[in-house]
């Protein structure tokens, strides 16, 4: 049987006794590597804690399927996030013998289990949000590449793009129109399931609204939303020259109608864009790559290469 504290575990739920824990919070528990008997303790106090605390628990026996792992402290192996790691420790165990992270002594304890499993709950939802906001820009980065790699390759088909859950946008590259299930707004905001495009038949329907976008304000669009995001943009050297203002969409950040107006004046480096535009190169960089996919920068002839500001 689990060892009890010397003070009582968490009061139940009532009228004078309400847990600060939201309700419904829900921890799938699994574990790795422990002993038979610590394992056994576990999925017992797992049954006897389901509820408590504002907690639904459920053992499951696949690790992989978990939200909150318990293993033994000396384990070494990286466990993907969004799951919790929890480490078993010998009790008395001082600071130096125990990795850092969340961390349990045994043998257990019902309300030294309670604070561990709250914390389990509130990091596994801290972590989930982060996965989600990663998976999130990194469906946006690959939108936007495999848009901009179309472009710079040429493309004159019209192509379906999948975006998941129905939707879709199938694009244009002859005239850059764009008919979209989704508007341009919501679908820079929500999560997506990019699939591989595909040639788009002759007529698509989506459930719901049809949306007309143009492709130069869809990946204008993207791209502030990266640079805001703080995605790194690849490197591109050498110098380069806008051949014509781009549109408004473009124009959104501060200090970017000075950049475009320097631009438009004479060939650049990312650096002396900086400068000139007062951006950082990390904007300058996404900036540029999106005008070189649309054509309305080029780079430096030879004699503009070697020119340097006056």
């Amino acid at each position: 049987m689990p060892e009890q504290s010397g003070h009582a575990g968490p009061p139940a739920a009532g009228p004078s006794s309400a847990s600060p824990s939201p309700p419904g919070r829900a921890l799938d528990i699994a574990a790795l590597g422990l002993d038979a008997r610590d394992r056994a303790v576990l999925v017992s106090m797992t049954r006897m804690l389901d509820g408590q605390a504002g907690l639904r628990l459920r053992w499951v026996e696949d690790a992989t399927a978990c939200t909150t792992l318990f293993v033994p402290h000396d384990w070494s192996q990286y466990v993907s996030p969004p799951r919790v790691l929890v480490r078993l420790t010998p009790r008395g165990a001082t600071p130096a013998d125990t990795p850092r992270g969340l961390s349990v002594a045994s043998p257990l304890r019902v309300s030294e289990m309670t604070d561990v499993l709250e914390a389990a709950a509130a990091l596994y939802e801290l972590a989930r949000g982060a996965v989600q906001r990663e998976h999130a820009r990194m469906a946006l980065h690959a939108l936007r590449d495999m848009l901009v790699g179309a472009l710079l390759a040429g493309e004159r088909r019209r192509t379906l793009f999948g975006l998941g859950e129905g939707h879709g946008l199938v694009v244009d590259f002859r005239t850059g129109d764009i008919t979209s299930s989704l508007p341009q707004a919501e679908l820079l905001a929500r999560p997506l399931h990019v699939a591989d495009p595909q040639r788009a038949p002759d007529v698509v329907a989506w459930p719901g609204a049809t949306h007309t976008l143009r492709l130069s304000t869809l990946l204008w669009g993207l791209t502030h939303v990266l640079i805001d995001q703080g995605v790194s943009p690849r490197t591109i050297n050498g110098r380069y020259q806008l051949i014509r203002p781009p549109e408004p969409a473009a124009l959104a950040r501060p200090s970017t109608p000075r950049l475009v107006t320097a631009w438009t004046q004479r060939a650049m480096g990312v650096g002396e864009a900086a400068a000139a535009g007062r951006l950082s190169a990390f904007e300058i960089l996404w900036f540029l790559s999106t005008a070189l996919a649309l054509g309305i920068a080029v780079p430096a002839t030879e004699s503009q290469a070697g020119t340097t500001p006056a």
